[in-house]
């Protein structure tokens, strides 16, 4: 009797560095100073967001010197200030 082997799906680099990037993503915590160079905006906005509700922060000790945010929810935040073009007005 012999034994059925199933195909392998091949898998391409772009995929694997894709599939990497979103892991990283729903599991990376980021430091506010992190966070404000990556929105390109001052800390105390990143800490006005998270106190605002719009962005979730993490708390890693008591207090804000441990404050981290997930890096999954600042591309959400990005996504959610995205302007539509037809109604941008100079």
């Amino acid at each position: 009797m012999t034994e059925m082997v199933m195909p392998r799906e091949k898998i391409t680099r772009l995929e694997v560095e894709v599939y990497k990037r979103e892991v990283l993503e729903r599991s990376v915590l980021v430091s506010p100073g992190e966070a404000c160079r990556i929105l390109a905006c001052s800390e105390s906005t990143v800490y006005r967001l998270v106190k605002s509700g719009r962005l979730q922060g993490y708390a890693e000790n008591r207090g804000t010197k441990g404050l981290r945010i997930l890096a999954a929810d600042l591309c959400e935040y990005v996504q959610s200030i995205k302007i539509d073009r037809d109604a941008w007005r100079e």
